[in-house]
């Protein structure tokens, strides 16, 4: 069910939106969350509901100032052209008195719902006073959507629970990509861990017509081929997982592309690169930490032959200037390639965004950025989502 089916004029809406942000000391680093969820906000003030929005923001093992949700109030409040109030707890006297003093069209932020250790043991109870102050519950939280957590899942027994715009956003654009309406389509994963990619990578293998890796996961894939990867960061006991990825995805006509050539660390501190034109030339005590130009120019023409792309995950250590090229060409080719409506582009990963940002990219150049991460992962494995499950 999605928020468009409920009339909520004069109904008190409990809103669960993702505000785990990134903060440096005290300084918001990204606000992409914040203003992905502006929409249906607005569309629940003007509609004259009372809205009570709850969130987690880190990992705290107590109560943690510095994980406080009141550092989200002044840019929500300046995004929304609207005064939030904040209550420094989420359940309780405190929030049930605030609530009783709300207005048609008021909204609130409650404390850190990660406060309480219930929320992540998804306790009936937790969720019960959660509940209990609302009519209805909406999940605008994509990227929290595959956790079994009480403010997630256990709370929707309590209350009527639609999807939000946001939500509904994420689901529509990576359904587009995985329904296989796009050929051919392209996905390009990269990163550190096969094996926190396996599901993904597999089902991947079973729609896309072209599967570029790159990061250490091809690391995994040049050494079954019995090329020399010196020091470079691989996952022992990956082969099976290489080798079924490679099976299904001959079954399935997809192409598995990996790097022609490479970029190798000169130095212990990663400040200078060096080519090899030629993996057979890798050496000993390189470490691979970018793709090369004869890679990028496949990949370029690769994308210039395709509908769609997904990306998930950075092609090197985009960290190290000396290694950023190949991540930050790629993003560009993407970006290009998207406003001029040559291609469909979907990107996810904390890391992907990540890269964005330091190539200097509007995130505003590609179709669809996702805000998951691990539920963009979940999502695209094709794996069950506690959060959309009970939706």
């Amino acid at each position: 069910m999605i928020i468009q089916d409920c009339n909520v004029s004069g109904k008190i809406v409990l809103l669960r939106v993702d505000f785990n942000l990134p903060i440096v000391g005290s300084t918001i680093q990204d606000l992409t969350r914040v203003l992905r969820v502006i929409p249906t906000i607005n569309y629940l003030a003007s509609s004259n509901a009372k809205t009570v929005i709850i969130s987690h923001l880190g990992h705290p093992k107590d109560r943690d100032d510095s994980l406080s949700l009141q550092q989200v109030i002044e840019p929500l409040s300046e995004l929304l052209n609207r005064q939030v109030s904040f209550v420094d707890d989420c359940i309780g006297d405190k929030v049930n008195t605030a609530i009783k003093l709300m207005m048609p069209g008021d909204v609130i932020l409650l404390e850190n719902l990660r406060f309480y250790p219930e929320e992540e043991l998804n306790d009936v109870d937790f969720a019960k006073k959660l509940s209990s102050v609302a009519d209805i519950y909406i999940n605008d939280a994509f990227s929290c959507s595959h956790r079994n957590h009480a403010s997630i899942a256990q709370v929707t027994k309590f209350l009527p629970a639609y999807a939000g715009f946001c939500l509904q956003d994420e689901v529509n654009h990576l359904e587009e990509i995985i329904s296989c309406k796009y050929k051919p389509t392209v996905a390009i994963v990269g990163g550190a861990k096969i094996s926190t990619k396996i599901n993904l990578l597999l089902s991947l293998a079973k729609k896309v017509e072209f599967l570029i890796l790159g990061g250490a996961i091809a690391n995994n894939f040049l050494l079954i081929q019995s090329f020399n990867i010196g020091k470079s960061l691989y996952e022992k006991d990956a082969e099976n997982i290489s080798l079924e990825v490679i099976k299904v995805a001959a079954q399935n006509n997809c192409k598995i592309i990996l790097p022609q050539d490479i970029l190798v660390a000169k130095d212990v501190n990663y400040k200078l690169g060096l080519i090899r034109g030629d993996l057979s030339f890798i050496l000993d005590n390189d470490v691979i930490l970018d793709i090369g130009p004869k890679t990028l120019d496949e990949i370029r023409q690769i994308l210039l032959s395709c509908e769609a792309v997904l990306w998930n995950g950075p092609l090197g250590a985009f960290e190290y200037p000396a290694f950023s090229n190949g991540t930050f060409q790629v993003a560009r080719e993407i970006a290009s390639l998207t406003k001029t409506k040559e291609i469909k582009s979907i990107v996810g990963g904390g890391d992907s965004l990540s890269a964005i940002h330091a190539a200097g990219i509007n995130i505003e150049d590609f179709t669809y950025v996702s805000t998951g991460g691990g539920a963009f992962l979940q999502y695209i494995s094709g794996n069950e989502m506690p959060g959309l499950s009970v939706l």
